[in-house]
């Protein structure tokens, strides 16, 4: 069952390009992952220092594979040195609503 993650990352201003630069990294490579969808990024405009990226996944096991990656734990190892960076995954399925 296809899943979407939302990671909300809180920043403190002066640190965005740095966060920006390890996330760009991220986004160059989760496009060659097995069972990735899409994804897409966005800055809160009625609070500066937020950043939440939704990605779709065909599969929990999917996503799993790449957050589990070496790949990956390096860039989130980068992300998370930078000083005042926060990050908050939410995993959501879909639902049937009718």
């Amino acid at each position: 069952m296809a899943i979407k993650v939302f990671i909300k990352r809180r920043y403190p201003k002066d640190k965005e390009k740095e966060l920006l630069a390890q996330i760009r990294k991220i986004r160059k490579r989760v496009p060659e992952q097995p069972g990735y969808i899409s994804g897409e990024y966005l800055k809160a405009i009625d609070r500066g220092d937020e950043i939440t990226t939704i990605s779709s996944w065909f599969s929990h096991d999917d996503w799993l594979a790449w957050i589990e990656s070496d790949e990956r734990k390096k860039i989130e190892a980068d992300i998370n040195s930078i000083d005042g960076v926060s990050s908050e995954y939410t995993i959501y399925r879909y639902i049937k609503t009718c």
